[in-house]
């Protein structure tokens, strides 16, 4: 499912307020808008101002709710990250270790995402956002997970959870032929959220 849009940034804002209206998603009323790496936490703070107005902003529904969630700022709060701070000495012993690293690796794929939304749960949201499609979740800094966990990650496990609430992403990379590619990596397919066209420049902040 796709959006045009001449603004991909102002498209995302407009899918996340049709959705908290009550729109119904794909599974979720979950959304991903692709931006610039370069201007990722640009992007988060115009979206923070963006949510801090939404009483004196006439665009914004009076019954909406809009809770930005700094994903960078719940990392170092993580138990997997505060193992690797322990660790670090360690790591660094395994620099020349593949299959070391592939395993540090991928311990911090199994248990970052479901970290993180635990914290979300507990501790960035209310029940009552928790279980209302018209609060909006913004997941902001989604690139300082980078590369231990992804946005299908943090979806899938969001939706495990039985979470209700509008989810919005902004996803530091690009869209390749329907696909999501990670920081421009290796494009791939992801969870089934709304995909807004296009990405997000420095221009669509001017």
């Amino acid at each position: 499912m796709s959006q045009s849009t001449s603004s991909p940034y102002h498209g995302f804002k407009q899918k996340l307020q049709d959705f908290a209206k009550g729109q119904q998603g794909i599974r979720n009323p979950f959304v991903i808008a692709a931006v610039d790496p370069q201007i990722e936490h640009r992007v988060a703070s115009r979206l923070e101002s963006w949510a801090s107005d939404r009483k004196v902003n006439s665009e914004i529904p009076s019954e909406m709710d809009i809770q930005p969630v700094r994903l960078d700022e719940l990392l170092p709060q993580t138990d997997v990250y505060k193992l690797l701070v322990d660790l670090g000495g360690a790591l660094t012993d395994l620099d020349g270790d593949r299959t070391a690293n592939e395993r540090v690796k991928q311990t911090m794929q199994d248990r970052l995402a479901r970290e993180i939304v635990q914290q979300i749960i507990e501790s960035e949201l209310t029940e009552e956002q928790l279980e209302s499609q018209s609060c909006v979740v913004l997941l902001l800094n989604l690139g300082s997970l980078y590369p231990f966990t992804r946005a299908s990650e943090l979806l899938d496990e969001l939706d495990r959870r039985n979470v209700k609430s509008t989810i919005g992403i902004p996803f530091p990379g690009n869209i390749v032929s329907g696909s999501l590619s990670f920081f421009d990596g290796e494009s791939r397919r992801y969870y089934p959220a709304h995909q807004i066209d296009g990405r997000i420049q420095e221009e669509d902040l001017q």
